[in-house]
């Protein structure tokens, strides 16, 4: 049996187990899935340590561990599916090959190829906003760096990270700027919403506030925004947080996180189970039905 895992604080929301059981059922391949619950960095590290001594074949990783996730790697991974930089360090898959800890980042890979089946064009971001600057910020802020890289030079765009604390909010704007973004970065802290939201573009919602288990809610003022602006909150449990239940009253187009949290679990089902056919496990509409159902119920 091949097995793997997700570790977490909080993790009893987590909807992984449910996805990848669902798949290794689909498929016909024998192995198991379970979520993990870690108190803190020492004890997420003991958990890696009995994961590598048990023979599994890696292991999720969810909040707040992708940071320390990415210091005890021996090796990262960057390429199309997994977007990982060293001076935006997150990791949240990891494959154990040969007692080494391979690292790779697919939030962005979930985060984007669900923003590109949303909207219209990507092309007509020009001013985006980030709430938070955890982990799940740094990979999307380096992937939509990394995305914008390529395109029109002469094209101004702009990338604002609000964050309650406004020196962590500092470091991620510091990061992107030494990987060059080709992005205009500012950043503030998250009182500064209502004076930034006029011309935003993508209103993204990193950060944990709203999801079931977070004692701290999000209450945004979205009166002052643009009629076109697309809200994306990656938090999933609620299907409908605070922050999306505003902008339905204000007729905004938004989304939740289970599009991008099916995305991303995708290619990590791929590494642990050695399956090959990624678009079979990204079509899997028996799967969005059912996760939404476990989790409206």
């Amino acid at each position: 049996m091949i097995k793997a895992a997700v570790i977490g604080n909080p993790i009893k929301h987590s909807r992984s187990p449910l996805i990848h059981k669902h798949w290794l059922n689909k498929i016909g391949i024998d192995g198991s899935y379970e979520a993990m619950y870690a108190e803190n960095e020492r004890d997420f590290i003991g958990l890696v340590e009995k994961l590598k001594e048990g023979g599994y074949s890696g292991f999720n990783i969810t909040i707040p561990f992708k940071k320390i996730a990415s210091e005890i790697v021996d090796k990262t991974i960057n390429n199309d599916l997994s977007f990982y930089n060293k001076e935006t360090p997150a990791i949240n898959t990891i494959k154990i090959e040969r007692d080494k800890l391979v690292g790779y980042n697919t939030d962005y890979f979930g985060f984007s190829s669900l923003l590109q089946q949303k909207i219209e064009s990507i092309e007509k971001i020009k001013n985006i906003i980030i709430l938070g600057a955890g982990g799940a910020a740094k990979s999307i802020a380096y992937g939509l760096s990394e995305s914008f890289r390529n395109r029109e030079k002469d094209e101004i765009r702009n990338l604002i990270i609000l964050n309650r604390s406004l020196s962590k909010a500092e470091e991620l704007s510091f990061a992107l700027k030494n990987i060059d973004s080709p992005l205009n970065l500012a950043y503030g802290s998250l009182d500064k919403f209502e004076e930034n939201i006029e011309n935003c573009d993508l209103l993204i919602n990193s950060t944990s506030l709203g999801m079931e288990g977070v004692e701290d809610n999000l209450t945004l003022n979205l009166n002052n925004s643009k009629k076109d602006l697309f809200i994306y909150d990656i938090v999933y449990t609620p299907l409908e947080t605070n922050l999306l239940s505003s902008a339905r009253k204000l007729n905004l187009n938004f989304t939740n996180g289970l599009g991008m949290l099916i995305n991303q679990a995708a290619p990590a089902f791929c590494l642990f189970y050695n399956y090959d056919n990624l678009d079979n496990l990204l079509e899997d509409k028996l799967l969005y039905e059912k996760l939404e159902e476990n989790i409206g119920a």
